[in-house]
């Protein structure tokens, strides 16, 4: 889920339980441009990685 600057959901997406978090964030940041990015371990996979440094 992404959300605006207030905390308020300004997009998601719904998945089966056993589909990574991280396969689907770079598809909620598409559009959005942001100054900070907050996530847990499970969001170190390169790709997003580069897409945040990028």
């Amino acid at each position: 889920m992404a959300v605006d600057e207030y905390g308020i959901p300004a997009e998601g997406a719904v998945t089966s339980g056993t589909v990574a978090d991280c396969s689907q964030a770079s598809l909620l940041m598409e559009d959005l441009e942001a100054e900070a990015f907050l996530a847990d371990k499970a969001y170190d996979t390169n790709e997003l990685l580069g897409m945040l440094k990028g």
